[in-house]
């Protein structure tokens, strides 16, 4: 695919990179992790030619030309909206397996509709628990104001009456 210079898709690394970054940032958001993010997934990895934690320009230039290559099936230099797509999917597959296999609890190979929905039963329990700690955190807001109007508070009690005392 020409674009309006007459570049191909891949004329234009630095674009290409931020295209593929920004739709995997749209997918790790979707999915709690970003293309960036993650020991041992993401893109950043991928890119790190000599495994040293950091991505040099032309470290990032000879991996994309390498993904470039690997995923141009016809040969043409550039890769088609299909190819991209193979490319897009052997990159979030890794996340989308774990993923998988963090729904499928038994891990029987097959999600139920028990496993599917178990984030939704877990964050209504979440809720419960957060609604029964703020009641009970205004209970004991409300008890505090009643020890403090009842003068039971700190600062009165024994040996606090402001006289001399007595021995």
């Amino acid at each position: 695919m020409m674009q309006g210079d007459g570049s191909g898709m891949m004329g234009d690394m630095p674009g290409m990179m931020k295209m593929m970054m920004k739709m995997h940032r749209m997918h790790g958001d979707m999915m709690d992790g970003g293309m960036m993010g993650g020991h041992g997934g993401g893109m950043m990895p991928m890119l790190d030619a000599d495994g040293d934690g950091n991505v040099t320009p032309q470290e990032m230039r000879e991996q994309l030309q390498a993904k470039l290559s690997e995923y141009d099936s016809d040969g043409d230099g550039t890769l088609s909206i299909a190819e991209f797509e193979a490319l897009h999917s052997a990159m979030i597959r890794e996340k989308m397996v774990d993923r998988f296999q963090h729904l499928d609890a038994d891990g029987d190979g097959a999600i139920t509709g028990d496993e599917m929905t178990a984030p939704a039963t877990k964050m209504e329990r979440m809720k419960k628990m957060r609604s029964g700690m703020g009641q009970m955190m205004q209970g004991m807001g409300q008890m505090q104001q009643d020890q403090s109007g009842s003068g039971q508070g700190m600062g009165s009690g024994m040996g606090n009456s402001g006289g001399t005392g007595s021995n």
